[in-house]
């Protein structure tokens, strides 16, 4: 049995055997995702990566899963001592294309480092995914008199995801409302409109009908990787 497995090495596994298996050596990464809000007080935000720096060996971040001449990402600031480096949220968020909207973008780490013969061995490069979140805030308090002042729930930077879930639930938790991101704010047909107003957005009517003041609770989910947001908003009449 023994024998067996010597063999088994010999033929499938020879860079095990010899020391030879270079990707084994090339760095692992351990959090490929890197979760920041864009008004978060911190504006450097680390990348940390399980890797090290072995003698000859250099290694770039980029945009680009390119095969040769990978230009270094214009967001991330490189730590010249180990694979860390970290994200300038101001570089992102002040640049025009991108403003403040939802950023998500994968960046690769590229390394290169020469072997015992002297040759140059590529690492097969990685991924680590930066997603970078408007806040998503709303308001305590409504109050649908119809004088267009505070007459529905605002949700502050909602337009920024198109497929957040929003639920709006009674003081005895039942559902009362659901709506996706991108018709939260959809005007409908005046006909058929509440009386506080012609949106779907929660304005203290349902079905046509006045809500009753007081404490209502919702539900936010604007991202997979967004934490939900629950939180209570109060009708004022």
């Amino acid at each position: 049995m023994q024998k067996l497995i010597w063999l088994f090495c010999l033929l499938i596994l020879p860079g095990f055997v010899f020391g030879q298996n270079y990707n084994d050596s090339c760095y692992v990464v351990t959090e490929p995702k890197l979760l920041i809000f864009a008004d978060q007080i911190e504006r450097k935000v680390p990348i940390v990566v399980n890797g090290f720096v072995r003698p000859k060996s250099t290694w770039v971040w980029s945009s680009s899963i390119g095969p040769d001449n990978v230009k270094r990402s214009e967001f991330i600031i490189q730590n010249p001592n180990s694979f860390a480096g970290s994200v300038d949220v101001d570089s992102i968020t002040s640049i025009s294309k991108f403003g403040n909207a939802f950023f998500d973008e994968y960046f690769y780490i590229h390394e290169y480092f020469k072997k015992n013969d002297g040759s140059l061995h590529k690492c097969p490069p990685k991924e680590v995914r930066v997603k970078i979140f408007p806040r998503v805030k709303t308001y305590e308090a409504i109050t649908p008199n119809d004088d267009d002042l505070n007459d529905y729930l605002e949700i502050e930077n909602l337009d920024k995801y198109l497929f957040a879930e929003v639920k709006i639930f009674d003081r005895w938790g039942q559902l009362i409302l659901s709506r996706v991101g991108f018709d939260y704010y959809e005007k409908i047909d005046p006909s058929k409109a509440n009386k506080g107003g012609n949106m779907k957005a929660f304005n203290g009517y349902l079905n046509g009908k006045t809500l009753p003041s007081g404490v209502y609770m919702y539900s936010i989910k604007p991202d997979e990787d967004y934490p939900e947001i629950i939180g209570s908003v109060t009708v004022i009449r």
